[in-house]
């Protein structure tokens, strides 16, 4: 019969796998939650960027029928991620358009400024495609902003 030598080397191997494991755990649980605040904060800073966009779309429509006159009509469409309500309001020299985001960790309002002041309306919009149309008819003294269904 041989004799058989044991030695500690597999109980090393042994803690230096249960050690590595705990080590990752650790590392694992600190920085899952950074990463998801991080998630949290780039997907607010999108849905910001996308607001401001779509909003300068509709504002530029508004700029391009006061700009072009009575009989001018202009067509937009916007793809918004949440539903919003835009704010047509304007200072007495000037338009703005507002829509209020409720973000993660708190609320912002978005804005966009145009030329024409006569506007004073509130316009719901859902997430996905709207249509949205601005005209300025011969016979009216007003340009009119409305969401096409």
């Amino acid at each position: 019969m041989r004799n058989m030598i044991l030695d500690n080397k597999g109980q090393l191997s042994l803690e230096y796998v249960l050690s590595s494991m705990i080590v990752i755990l650790i590392i694992t649980l600190i920085s899952v939650p950074i990463l998801l605040a991080a998630m949290d904060y780039s997907n607010d800073i999108i849905d910001a960027i996308n607001a401001k966009s779509e909003l300068s779309k509709i504002t530029d429509a508004i700029d391009f029928c006061y700009a072009s006159g009575k009989g001018s009509k202009r067509i937009v469409y916007v793809d918004l991620n949440r539903n919003v309500d835009i704010r047509l309001y304007n200072d007495g020299n000037k338009g703005f358009a507002s829509i209020d985001l409720n973000l993660s960790d708190n609320s912002k309002e978005i804005t966009s400024s145009f030329d024409y002041n006569g506007l004073n309306e509130n316009i719901h919009l859902s997430k996905g495609f709207n249509k949205i149309t601005v005209i300025w008819d011969e016979d009216s003294n007003m340009i009119e902003v409305n969401r096409l269904i």
